[in-house]
């Protein structure tokens, strides 16, 4: 536990909300990390399924703890970065784990000390039985991942918080999208991996792939009439995907 006169080099937020069945695990891949200076806030949105208790339960680990109701995770996790105190922040939200001990600390090797910046690892998706896939940052493609991604804190003084749109599931890949096309700071690739997902949270389905598409669409990364095929071809391709994935298992 850092004590409350030393700035962390970096802040981990975790938010949570009834998530009693994965907390634990979380916590402890963030609490294994090798990196020195590592504060670790969680934001519990009033869990009633015992999710506060096991946090509570390691005491100190946990810099700062916040149970209250809130507006969904997006404004949880601003809740978090306004608490955090860290030059660096990354969420590792309830269910995501860090791919390894050492995932921290390579990633932040690749910090210019001074700067601000962002820099974007590569993540492991675990999509069902079996060894998990491995996807690499192409940021001219907009692929990246949230929990791989450590940031300057600084950044929000005035690039603003995550947008709490009701019906948004991607404000995270606003906030980065519009980030960087302010092109203010340097965003990094970084050749470690970072996190393993749950491929089942919040930014998953048909919704938050046509709000990419129209992301981009207004960030000037792509035009009209691509966003427009893609959104219209995505939900046949989608169940076609999904109908070959079951044949290929009978």
């Amino acid at each position: 536990m850092l004590s409350s006169d030393v700035a962390p080099l970096i802040s981990v937020v975790t938010v949570v909300y009834n998530g009693a069945h994965e907390i634990a695990r979380t916590i402890a891949s963030v609490l294994q990390q090798d990196c020195p200076s590592v504060e670790y806030v969680v934001i519990d949105g009033n869990s009633t399924d015992g999710t506060q208790d096991i946090v509570r339960s390691h005491g100190d680990a946990i810099a700062r703890f916040v149970s209250e109701p809130d507006r969904g995770v997006y404004d949880a996790m601003n809740k978090g970065a306004a608490l955090a105190r860290g030059q660096f922040i990354l969420f590792m939200n309830c269910g995501d784990v860090f791919a390894s001990p050492q995932a921290l600390s390579q990633l932040l090797a690749a910090a210019t000390p001074g700067q601000e910046q962002a820099l974007f690892g590569s993540w492991l998706r675990q999509e069902g039985p079996g060894v998990p896939r491995l996807c690499a940052p192409v940021l001219e493609r907009g692929l990246f991942n949230h929990q791989s991604v450590a940031y300057s804190r600084s950044v929000h003084a005035w690039h603003g918080p995550y947008a709490t749109v009701k019906g948004l599931t991607t404000a995270d890949y606003l906030f980065f999208a519009t980030l960087m096309r302010t092109r203010r700071i340097p965003c990094t690739t970084v050749n470690t991996t970072v996190a393993l997902i749950d491929v089942n949270g919040i930014s998953a389905g048909l919704q938050t792939f046509a709000q990419k598409q129209a992301i981009d669409y207004l960030c000037g990364n792509t035009s009209r009439l691509k966003m427009a095929l893609f959104v219209i071809a995505h939900p046949p391709y989608h169940h076609i995907k999904k109908f070959l994935k079951r044949w290929a298992k009978s």
